[in-house]
Formats: structure tokens, C-alpha cells, sequence
């Protein structure tokens, strides 16, 4: 199998009506596609060429492991207003991999391919030169052509990946927003966060080592244990603290020093690694975040806000109750160079998000194969959900469709792999030259969300690009040039 190293998703959503519904009850944001999604709007049939995820760890990666098996997509109302929920299932992997997304929710406007000169610049910057760049997703997308029938509108990205502040690694995923008809000046948002899996409020705390019974602090019972097993003991459980295969002195150090603590929202950070721990048990003692509901992300205006951080400036994340917290808090202005590494997070367009990396099955890694593996099957990844009136329609009442092509690319968003929505690519990595769709893989990778007036009303299929190209060279459809 051949290894591609720092890859990235990126996801070009367009929604070709296959069982597309409005929900009955919204789906839980929790990195799986539950029954409220209804039947997948697509199923992969490429072997993924980024690497096959052998770990079942809901963050951490093994032998690589970027693919999408399905695509799942519904519009439900959560109250309030309508919102577009969305799971890809698969694996992104843990290196800062994309997954990008595209979405045509609108009519007679829309980019069939991406100029970077008319898009904004310096979406997911960070990825792309980093504070203060020009550069970004779009402009490493230059060149990207779409489907006939497809022209986008909005654009997310995903990614996750070991981050850093203040010298100490943590695990994030992040997610990216912009809009793509309003020219450089179109809205950028970087949303937000995620420190925990499965949608969790909460960060990833490290084990102490000394804490022997795990019960998740050093106390006077594990002690004990150590006292028990001193000489004769060769595993954790048996006081051994430092993994020597021997319960001796070095361990009391260990427990002495680490006496009294335990996994609390100030504890060491826990980064997942494939043959840890499982990520999902490695939660602060406490509930987690306070203020935080399932699937919202980490912004600026939460740190400053229930996460208790007192200033946005250069105090080193002063009263935060979890030091990642100061991750995204904005850009001092006595900090030019953002040595600090402040991302400035703002969730104004209310996204919601999970993830769950647990997948080993479905399609296996021997690209550029067709699938010989079991992608119906998967029903975790990357779950979002974003209000309708980010995608410009009406907070309620919406009847339509809305199209959505999905793919891998690389961590700069610089190399695309050949997993995608809609019908698959059937080919090879694509690599450093972003494809045209229309041209350069067979059918549609987009699929179709119709949405109806009515809750439940089945979709009807959308014409296939093969059908769309024979009627534009009779001259009843053109493609949009932006």
C-alpha cells in the first residue's frame, strides 16, 4: 500500500436526490448517521488511495486512514429554525488531512469552478503560511472545476491534528466557512474547535500514571497498591508507575509526585496515539466543559465567556478552567507574530460538529481498485450542521434542493485524493493538479438533498452530468461561467 503522507479531505457536497427527506427529528450530533438521516445519498466504490484506518480509537489513526464510504444529508428544524445536517462517514486522518465541502444551495448564481482570485484568501490560513497570509484553501484550489449541474455557493473544511500552545501538544478538530459569490470580500469565518470525540463538551485528559486502581486521581489507596506489589509486581496495576516491568522505587517517586491530583480540567493534556488509550475515556473528572451543549464548538466568545479566560491579550490564557481554552482566544495586538499561537475562533455562523475516527471497515487501501471492501456498512465520521441561512435560504419554510460534492485532499489543500461524494471517482489519487469534475471523472460526485414542503415526500432523481452535457450541446442548458 502506498503512503501519502499529510493529506487532506476535502469534501465538495452536492446533494443528488436519492433519499433525500425533511426530517421528522433532528439527527444527534455525535459523529454517527442515525435513523432520522434516512437511506445514504451516496456509497463509495474506490478504494481509498490516502491509506486504510486500521485503529478503532474515535481520534488516532493508523496506517494512514483518509476515506469517505457514505454520505448522509436531511434538513431538519431544531425549534428554532431549519438546519442542514450532514455526516461523511469514514476516516480523516490525525495529520491536519481536509475534509472540504462545497454546497450549491442557491439558484442562477454559484462558482462551476474555483478562481482564486474571486474567492476570499486566507481560509484555514493556518494551513497555508500561517498568521497574516494571502494565501489559503481556495487559492491552493485553484483550477477546481465541478460537475455540470453544480456551482458552488459555500465552502467548509475540516481538519485535526496534534496542536500547540504554550509548549504543550492537545488534540483539536476544527472547522472553516466561506462564502463564495461576494468576490475577496466574501465572509471568512474560522467557527471553531472541538477538544474531545464524539461531539463531547468536554477536553482529553491524560491518565496519571500512579494512578494504579484508576480511579482517577493519586491517593493514599494507590499507595497500597504499590506497597503491595513492591518486588513482585510488573504491570500498572500492580504499581508499576514508569512501564519498566517492575514495581521498585522509581514508582513511589512517581506517586509521590504526582499525590493529590487527578484528571481535572487543569490536569496534563491527553494527545490520542494509536495504541493508547481509548480517546473517548480519557475525560476530565468533572462533566467537561460548563455552558457547552452536544456538538457546539470551542470559540473565542466561550473562552472569554463560561471558559472563564480573563483577557484576550498576551496573559498566557489567564484564568481559563482548561489551558487549551487560550487556542482560540484572537490575535494580540502586542503579539504581531502571533508567537502565542492564538487562532481567534468565532462561531457566528452557529456550527455544529462531531467526529468519531472509529471506522476500520469499509473500503480498503489498494488504490486505485475499485472497493473490495464494505463502505454500505459505515455509518461513522464527521458529522455537521450548519442553519439553512448560512447557506442564504429562508430560516424556515425552504422547499428545493441543495447539492453537495465532498473529496479528500491533502493537509495543504494541495493534493486531492480520489475519495469522493456522488459516484465515486474510480481512479487513481488526482495529486497536485485540482481535477475538473465534469471531465475527469465519470458520473456525478455530488449528491442531492430535495427538500419538501412537506416532511417525508420522496426525492426525485436529478438528471446525471451524461444527460445534462447531451442537453447542453442541443443548447437547452449551459454551464455557469463566474
Amino acid at each position: 500500500m502506498r503512503k501519502i503522507k499529510w493529506f487532506t479531505i476535502a469534501i465538495v457536497l452536492q446533494l443528488v436526490a436519492v433519499s433525500g427527506y425533511r426530517a421528522e427529528a433532528q439527527p444527534v450530533i455525535d459523529g454517527t448517521a442515525d435513523a432520522a438521516y434516512g437511506a445514504a445519498l451516496s456509497i463509495q466504490d474506490t478504494d481509498t488511495g490516502f491509506g486504510d484506518n486500521s485503529s478503532p480509537d474515535p481520534v488516532a489513526t493508523a496506517t494512514g486512514g483518509s476515506e469517505i464510504d457514505q454520505v448522509f444529508a436531511v434538513v431538519a428544524n431544531d425549534g428554532v429554525r431549519d438546519r442542514l445536517y450532514v455526516t461523511i462517514t469514514g476516516n480523516l486522518e490525525t495529520n491536519f488531512n481536509k475534509l472540504e465541502v462545497f454546497i450549491d444551495s442557491l439558484s442562477g448564481v454559484g462558482q462551476d469552478f474555483i478562481d482564486s482570485t474571486v474567492v476570499p484568501a486566507a481560509v484555514d490560513a493556518f494551513c497555508c503560511g500561517g498568521f497574516g497570509t494571502t494565501d489559503g484553501a481556495l487559492q491552493r484550489l485553484d483550477g477546481l472545476g465541478f460537475d455540470v449541474g453544480f456551482a458552488a455557493d459555500y465552502y467548509l473544511t475540516f481538519s485535526n491534528g496534534s496542536e500547540e500552545i504554550n509548549g504543550t501538544n492537545f488534540w483539536a478538530i476544527n472547522a472553516h466557512y466561506a462564502e463564495l459569490n461576494n468576490g475577496p470580500s466574501g465572509r471568512n469565518v474560522s467557527a471553531g474547535v472541538q477538544f474531545a470525540p464524539l461531539g463531547i463538551p468536554s477536553v482529553l485528559r491524560a491518565t496519571n500514571a500512579s494512578d494504579f486502581n484508576e480511579d482517577f486521581g493519586t491517593d493514599g489507596g494507590d499507595f497500597l497498591t504499590w506497597q503491595q506489589g513492591f518486588g513482585t509486581g510488573a504491570t500498572k496495576s500492580e504499581g508499576d508507575a514508569d512501564n519498566s516491568g517492575t514495581v521498585d522505587g522509581t514508582d513511589l517517586g512517581v506517586w509521590t509526585t504526582q499525590y493529590g491530583t487527578d484528571r481535572s480540567l487543569d490536569n496534563d493534556f491527553f494527545v490520542p496515539f494509536d495504541g493508547g488509550p481509548n480517546s473517548a475515556t480519557q475525560l476530565p473528572l468533572q462533566s467537561g466543559l460548563p455552558g457547552l451543549s452536544q456538538g457546539q464548538l470551542v470559540d473565542r466568545n466561550y473562552a472569554l465567556g463560561a471558559g472563564g479566560c480573563t483577557a484576550a491579550d498576551d496573559d498566557g490564557g489567564a484564568g481559563c478552567i482548561a489551558r487549551e481554552l487560550e487556542f482560540v482566544l484572537p490575535v494580540d495586538s502586542n503579539d504581531p507574530t502571533n508567537a502565542l499561537n492564538h487562532r481567534d475562533f468565532n462561531n457566528e455562523i452557529d456550527l455544529e460538529l462531531a467526529f468519531d475516527n472509529s471506522n476500520i471497515a469499509g473500503v480498503g487501501g489498494a488504490d486505485p481498485s475499485t472497493f473490495t471492501g464494505d463502505p454500505e456498512n459505515v455509518i461513522t465520521g464527521l458529522e455537521f450542521s450548519i442553519p439553512l441561512e448560512e447557506l442564504g435560504l429562508a430560516a424556515t419554510g425552504f422547499s428545493g434542493d441543495i447539492k453537495i460534492t465532498a473529496f479528500i485532499n491533502g493537509t495543504g489543500h494541495d493534493f486531492v485524493a480520489n475519495q469522493f461524494s456522488g459516484d465515486g471517482s474510480n481512479t487513481a489519487n488526482f495529486g497536485g493538479l485540482p481535477p475538473d469534475l465534469a471531465f475527469e471523472a465519470a458520473g456525478d460526485q455530488f449528491v442531492t438533498v430535495q427538500v419538501p414542503a412537506a416532511s417525508a415526500v420522496g426525492a426525485v432523481p436529478e438528471p446525471s452530468s451524461a444527460v445534462l452535457i447531451v442537453l447542453g450541446a442541443l443548447g437547452i442548458v449551459t454551464r455557469r461561467r463566474s
